[in-house]
């Protein structure tokens, strides 16, 4: 597979399906693709006024612009609502090191990153619409309402209408000015205060944006105040929410789309290197309704009635269909993404969809994995599961070649993050609210199916103790934590740490898997007691790693080794999960904490468990594996001459992969392989030497012994004697 070799530009706001955010969009996507990018948004599906805990979750879909398939960023400042998410937009993209633009007026908490800000020209365009309602209508008595005071966006707006009212030799009445808070109920307040009679109309309220103009004629409406007759009524920005007010809006739009266009040709100048164009906003233009004595131009309204029709019957479709009936009667996940993908319809226009999760999103007390398991929930397409890195965005682009944006959106529920959904289209377009209430269903049934198998499995298990671990009474983190500090170091013997990390690549989740896996990890217990007994302590600290507290002489290498070997050799484990579902550490000691060694041991766990995931995206790696795993599972069976029978045209391309994948040359592996099933002997039987020998494969005694040797350093009898020393 080809990686996508476009450079992807990113784009960072909180709602992206806001007519606003919408018209910027299409315009950065589409110049995007005209200059040969990609483009990702970050999105969230609650745009939150006040912190709350209970989405702070999904805000960590923001973390992946710290990704280095990132080419350039572009920020859409006024998005954001809320100051504590400003401020972990800031913090991330501080630490990004791509050039960086903004789109929107300046924002405190986003003013320390000192990013170049393209933005409309707010202070004109107020300027023309105020000039518009004095030279068309001889307005003089003219009021204005702005947003929060001290806000660098509402100020901007004031000073427009300032500029227009002094251009034209009218004195401006600055208590007639009013600051609100860019919302609907700024506008009703101030409707109310004319209505009792505490201001006297004027002849013309400006509002700053549409929103606080709705509300002015909300109220008005509700009094039966006829407009334009009794005062004249517009507003800045433009929203496509007309037709839900009346009498209609007039509104001057601001040029988003031009906006968006010269956004990404600027952040595609600088990733270039080359200098960015001068930088000139384009003007606005009027959207005329009845609410000023102006004639209306019917193509505008009738096009938003039928957009606003269109959007209320895809709502009608999402409130009516069963998805979430649905999702609650899964009982794995094979059901939940049928499920899913049956629904697909209610997002309109998709050219593919990606549920990526986690691969330990159902362990809601484990530190997230760096491995996102990714697959398409289409009904005809291919649902196999993509292992990729926790930052790789170039994969999107590389199964959908043709798409144009991706729009990633988080999956979560309350304070658990289990990952994001990943929705591509082949052409500049926006998502829909269906979307963003599809997504919720989404989440909700995920949570749903987790909670449903965290019983089944708590079911299972007995023995609860504050030191015991539930399923496999072996000691849990609390009771190896226990041990470590009364463990008493004696003279001559070294004190190391044996970690092992199982499962790497889960099963999906369903009622058989679960007594699989539930056997596997007993079977596996009990292979760990047996290997340990009356030496040393072992335990499961955590859903999938269990850890060997060892002292002794003998290196904790060779015994991770042999652990290794050991496991291989415990059917229950391997039929489960496989021979490349597991990475083993020893960390030495040295009277460091607890908490230190338990990092120094998962940072080498990660690491050995990425390099893994990197092999299994070799297209030959599934069938190397297979036979990897049976040469280790009977290595007594001469299997190299049915091997070089199996790849009689591909030899040559089967021996170059294997050592690549695995490190080794497959006949060396043989040979290894052949030698973890004899260190297993060694280890837990009392057969001789001879009859270990012949349980390997090996017809000779002497050869056995020769290749032991050159491979341990040592011969088959010391390694019985020392092995436990």
């Amino acid at each position: 597979m080809m990686r996508n070799e476009k450079p992807i530009i990113a784009v960072i706001t909180a709602l992206a399906n806001r007519y606003a955010e919408k018209e910027l969009l299409d315009g950065i996507i589409s110049e995007n693709a005209r200059n040969g990018c990609v483009t990702v948004v970050f999105t969230v599906i609650y745009n939150i006024v006040e912190s709350n805990n209970d989405t702070i979750s999904e805000q960590n879909v923001y973390d992946f612009l710290r990704s280095d398939d990132i080419s350039g960023i572009i920020l859409l400042s006024e998005s954001f609502v809320e100051g504590t998410i400003r401020k972990k937009i800031a913090s991330i993209l501080r630490e990004c090191h791509v050039p960086i633009i903004g789109i929107g007026g300046e924002i405190p908490e986003f003013r320390s990153l000192q990013l170049p800000m393209l933005n409309t020209d707010d202070r004109a365009d107020i300027e023309r619409l105020t000039s518009h309602l004095i030279e068309q209508h001889g307005f003089t008595d003219i009021a204005f309402l702005s947003g929060m005071k001290e806000s660098e966006i509402s100020e901007t707006r004031i000073e427009g209408f300032v500029r227009a009212m002094k251009r034209h030799n009218i004195e401006p009445n600055m208590d007639k000015v009013y600051y609100g808070d860019f919302w609907l109920e700024s506008g009703r307040k101030l409707a109310e205060r004319y209505l009792c009679g505490e201001l006297p109309y004027p002849q013309a309220v400006i509002c700053a944006n549409d929103m606080m103009a709705y509300g002015m004629l909300e109220r008005f409406a509700d009094a039966r105040i006829p407009i334009p007759e009794k005062v004249t009524v517009v507003s800045y920005e433009y929203s496509d929410m007309r037709g839900y007010y009346t009498p209609l809006l007039t509104s001057y739009k601001r040029n988003r789309f031009s906006l968006g266009t010269m956004a990404s040709d600027h952040i595609f100048s600088i990733i270039s290197n080359q200098t960015p164009p001068v930088f000139q906003p384009t003007h606005g233009e009027f959207v005329f309704g009845k609410t000023c004595p102006c004639q209306i131009e019917r193509f505008d309204s009738v096009t938003e009635l039928k957009n606003a029709l269109q959007r209320k019957n895809n709502n009608d479709l999402s409130l009516f269909c069963s998805m979430e009936q649905k999702l609650t009667f899964c009982h794995d996940m094979d059901e939940y993404i049928s499920v899913i993908g049956e629904f697909h319809w209610l997002i309109r226009n998709q050219k593919n969809i990606f549920l990526s999760l986690y691969s330990n999103w159902y362990d809601t007390a484990a530190e997230r994995s760096e491995i996102i398991q990714s697959r398409s929930i289409l009904p005809w397409s291919d649902h196999k599961v993509h292992d990729i890195k926790k930052y790789d965005l170039s994969h999107y682009f590389e199964l959908e070649p043709e798409a144009v944006v991706c729009y990633l959106a988080p999956v979560f529920s309350g304070q658990n993050d289990f990952g994001y959904m990943a929705l591509l289209y082949d052409h500049a377009e926006c998502y829909e609210d269906v979307y963003r209430n599809w997504l919720k269903s989404v989440s909700v049934g995920l949570e749903f199916l987790r909670l449903k198998n965290d019983i089944r499995y708590l079911l299972s298990c007995q023995n609860i103790s504050e030191y015991k671990d539930t399923l496999t009474g072996l000691y849990n983190l609390n009771g190896m934590k226990r041990v470590y500090s009364s463990a008493e170091y004696t003279e001559g013997k070294s004190l190391s740490l044996i970690m092992l990390r199982i499962n790497l690549f889960p099963h999906r989740l369903n009622e058989t898997e679960i007594r699989k896996k539930t056997e596997a990890y007993l079977g596996l217990a009990k292979m760990l007691t047996e290997f340990c007994s009356n030496r040393n302590d072992v335990g499961r600290i955590s859903e999938d790693v269990f850890v060997y507290l060892m002292q002794g002489k003998t290196d904790a290498s060779r015994l991770t080794d042999l652990l290794c070997a050991m496991l291989i050799q415990e059917k229950t484990y391997m039929k489960y999960a496989g021979m490349d579902s597991f990475v083993c550490t020893a960390i030495p000691c040295a009277e460091r904490s607890w908490d230190t060694i338990l990092d120094i041991g998962n940072q080498a766990l990660s690491a050995a468990h990425q390099k893994i995931a990197e092999q299994r995206k070799n297209d030959a790696y599934d069938a190397l594996l297979q036979v990897r795993s049976h040469i280790y599972t009977h290595p007594e069976i001469t299997f190299r001459k049915d091997c070089d029978n199996m790849f009689t045209d591909r030899i040559d391309y089967f021996r170059r992969n294997y050592k690549k994948l695995f490190g080794i040359t497959f006949h060396q592996d043989c040979v290894h392989a052949r030698l973890a099933r004899a260190k297993y002997f060694l280890a837990v039987s009392s057969l001789s030497i001879s009859e270990i020998a012949e349980q390997c494969g090996y017809l000779d005694e002497k050869f056995f012994q020769r290749q032991f040797s050159k491979v341990t350093g040592i011969t088959a009898l010391q390694y019985r004697n020392t092995i436990f020393e």
